[in-house]
Order: structure tokens, then C-alpha cells, then sequence
């Protein structure tokens, strides 16, 4: 006869079973994984995802299965730095508890000793005080001794873990900057849009894509040089930065192109943003803080707006399509698919 536990496990592998018949969904280690995760009700930020995949009739398809099983199921490399910085810091912790609890024995020990003392002092021969006094002496010493070395374990152990804190710090943005122009990265991005799109799906609220390219960079760097082009990447991602609100996101996509999530904002409300970038590039025409005499720098935006059930691939597609259609058409231009 099977146990509590195994007769459950057994349920939700026949559940997954059918579900992956019923979606028509090849049955790779991954996508047990997913369904596993959904049908246990062990992953809730999964389970509301999928749940409204289901309600909007999506389709799971190998895209959609991938961009699912990357969001909620795989490791990243923050999460890693994350993990093995916490676990330095706990053990750190455990020294500082282990430390302070030997100062609470040490402490003990010399209160018993002075009540020992206190017990004693008034004796009868000058030889029995002389002996109590020295003994007490004595204690006090090693007391001393052992409250110096517990401080500068204390504070060798609290310098441990502001360096771990610094560590931690540095390990983040590695894991989530692009080291050139200070904005997101494309793995941070990667998870970005897919934290977004989750939030976009179950709350029903509107959530816009830019995709924004530098026009003529290539002629940029083979006029001027690599350091000029850097400088003017570096510009163009604080204007991003600075023409984008709070609650959006910046993050260097690739090369020359950058991608601006904006939540909360449809197709009209992500135009005036792209137009709102172009006219503060516009204003910096000669004012890239170089020694060359660059030119005006445009943008062209290809702008799209996600669709509930949406896979992400389909989705960044029509920003790309749209992005490409205004190269096309003559560049400094912003399209909308």
C-alpha cells in the first residue's frame, strides 16, 4: 500500500501526465519540472502566471515553456552571489554568538570569583587576605585579557561583514550592470521583462516596449574612433535614464541598441516617451564630452506594447519589427506595431 506522501506524488505526476497530453507539450525533463512546480503548489508566483496563460486560452508552446521555466525555476547569477554571501554572513554571525556567549562565561566566572573574595575578605590572618587579594589580582588579569580579545574579535568579525556587505554589493552589479554605460544589462533585462510581463498578465495593466538603435553608430566609431563611440553610448544611456519615469527601465540591449520597459503606459503613452528621448538627444547635438566635433546624434525607436498571453520572444519580435521599419523608412523615426 502506498504512503500518504507517495500516493501524492503519484497524483500529481498522473496530472501532469494529462496536462502535458492536453497542451500537447513534449515531456523534457524541464517542462516536467514546470508542471511539477505548478500542480505541488509549491511556486504561487508560477502558479498565478500559468493560471492566466490558461484563463486567456494561450498557447504553451516551446517559447513561452522556456521563458516560463527561466523566470521562476532557474538560477541566476545574482541569486548565486546572493546565496553564497548570505551564507558567509551567517557564518560570521555564528562566530559573533559564539564569541559573546564565551564572554557571558567568562563574565560568570569572575563574578564568581569576586563573590568568592567577598565571602573571604574579612579573615582572621593578614597571610589568608594577602593570598585572597593575589588570587583576585590574578583574575582580574586573565578577565581583562579575555574582554580585550573578545573586543578584537568583536571588531575583526563586524569588518568581516561589512566587507562581505561590500562584496555582496559589488557581486550584484556585475551580475545586473553593463560595465560600459551603467544601465541594465541584457540578463538583467532578460528577467526584467519577464518579472513585467508576469506583473502586466495578472494585474490586466498596460506595459510598453522601446527598442531604440543609434543611428550610423558603425560610421560613428570608423569616423572618430572606439573611445568617441563609447562616450556617446555612455550619453545616450543617462538621457535614456533621465527622459524615462522612476518606474521605468533602462538597460543596454546589445551593441548600439537599448530596450526601455514602461510600465503602466499603452502604445500612445510609449510614443510621446520615444519622442520625449529624441527631443533630449536633440538638445546635447555637439555636447558629447568629447574633443571631437561630433555631429547630431539621433535615435531610431521601434515601439509595442505587450499582449496578455504574449510569449516574450513574440513580443521583443514586434518591437524589432517596428524598430527595423523606421530604419527603413529613413531613420530618426519612431514606428508602432
Amino acid at each position: 500500500m502506498l504512503s500518504g506522501l507517495s500516493a501524492r506524488g503519484k497524483a500529481i505526476t498522473d496530472t501532469i501526465v494529462e496536462s502535458l497530453n492536453a497542451y500537447d507539450i513534449v515531456g523534457t525533463p524541464e517542462n516536467y519540472a514546470l508542471w511539477w512546480e505548478y500542480h505541488s503548489g509549491t511556486n504561487p508566483p508560477l502558479a498565478r502566471t500559468m493560471n492566466a496563460l490558461i484563463s486567456n486560452q494561450a498557447t504553451f508552446d516551446d517559447a513561452t515553456l522556456r521563458d516560463l521555466y527561466v523566470s521562476f525555476l532557474s538560477s541566476s547569477k545574482e541569486e548565486e552571489a546572493i546565496r553564497e554571501a548570505s551564507s558567509r554572513v551567517l557564518e560570521t554571525l555564528q562566530d559573533v554568538i559564539a564569541l559573546a556567549d564565551g564572554g557571558r562565561a567568562d563574565a560568570r566566572q569572575f563574578g564568581s570569583t569576586l563573590a568568592t573574595f567577598a565571602s573571604g575578605a574579612l579573615c582572621d590572618e593578614m597571610a589568608t587576605l594577602r593570598r585572597s587579594v593575589e588570587h583576585l589580582v590574578q583574575e582580574s588579569k586573565k578577565m581583562a585579557g579575555r574582554t580585550e580579545y573578545l573586543g578584537a574579535r568583536m571588531r575583526e568579525s563586524s569588518t568581516k561583514i561589512q566587507t562581505l556587505e561590500r562584496n555582496l554589493e559589488y557581486a550584484l552589479k556585475d551580475a545586473t550592470l553593463d560595465s560600459l554605460t551603467g544601465v541594465a544589462n541584457r540578463k538583467s533585462f532578460d528577467q526584467t521583462i519577464r518579472r513585467l510581463a508576469g506583473d502586466a498578465m495578472n494585474s490586466g495593466e498596460d506595459l510598453g516596449l522601446l527598442m531604440v538603435d543609434i543611428d550610423h553608430f558603425k560610421k560613428v566609431n570608423d569616423t572618430w574612433g572606439h573611445q568617441v563611440g563609447d562616450q556617446v553610448l555612455r550619453q545616450v544611456a543617462k538621457t535614456l535614464e533621465l527622459a524615462v519615469r522612476g518606474q521605468d527601465y533602462v538597460a543596454r540591449y546589445g551593441g548600439e541598441e537599448f530596450a526601455v520597459l514602461l510600465p503602466r503606459a499603452d502604445n500612445q503613452a510609449s510614443y510621446i516617451v520615444a519622442q520625449n528621448i529624441q527631443r533630449a538627444l536633440l538638445r546635447q547635438a555637439g555636447s558629447f564630452g568629447t574633443d571631437q566635433p561630433v555631429k547630431e546624434i539621433t535615435l531610431s525607436i521601434g515601439v509595442s506594447c505587450y499582449e496578455p498571453g504574449d510569449a516574450l520572444s513574440e513580443w521583443i519580435g514586434r518591437g524589432d519589427a517596428a524598430l527595423y521599419r523606421a530604419k527603413a523608412a529613413g531613420r530618426n523615426r519612431i514606428e508602432v506595431i
